[in-house]
């Protein structure tokens, strides 16, 4: 009887930190925000992007892909078809600020191209509201950008802060 006892105990206390590590764990959708996790950025640079799923930052920003679809073809039904000679190419990733009174569109990415160093591909967000963004807390976004058909190479491009060498990320890996 007591090792029956002991049996159930176990079990019970071994369902319970399962349950516990569930109930714990946080997962972020549309524009919702969440504490952000205490991750290091790492140091990028367009020549020397991170991987996906990198933390990597900029003046403040901070962004992290979690994946990249290279071309977008359903990226159309919700932005419509892009212009003659490109292709939707779209970016899920958690972006940070370290600033008060900041927007998704304040800080939306920039998609450069390592086969057209000259290519700065302009952010469409998926989502229809662009919300005031609190310092500190995960904000996930879906970015599309119009790429000329020529540069649509998942090997090419690459997710960056801004205009400037630092903060990128490739899309796909």
């Amino acid at each position: 009887m007591r090792s029956r006892s002991t049996a159930v105990l176990s079990l019970i206390a071994a369902s319970g930190l399962l349950l516990a590590g569930c109930a714990s764990s946080t997962t972020g959708s549309g524009t919702s925000p969440e504490a952000a996790p205490k991750t290091i950025t790492v140091e990028s640079s367009f020549t020397d992007p991170a991987a996906v799923g990198e933390r990597v930052g900029a003046d403040g920003n901070s962004l992290e892909v979690w994946s990249g679809i290279v071309p977008d073809e359903a990226a159309a039904g919700a932005l419509g078809d892009p212009e003659a000679g490109t292709q939707w190419v779209t970016a899920n990733v958690a972006q940070w600020v370290s600033d008060d009174d900041l927007t998704g569109a304040d800080v939306a990415p920039v998609l450069r191209s390592t086969a057209d160093k000259s290519f700065e591909g302009v952010a469409v967000p998926q989502q229809s509201v662009d919300v005031v963004m609190k310092p500190d807390m995960s904000y996930t976004y879906v970015w599309s950008f119009a790429v000329p058909d020529a540069l649509v190479d998942a090997d090419s491009l690459v997710l960056c802060l801004g205009t400037g060498d630092e903060g990128c990320s490739v899309l796909t890996k």
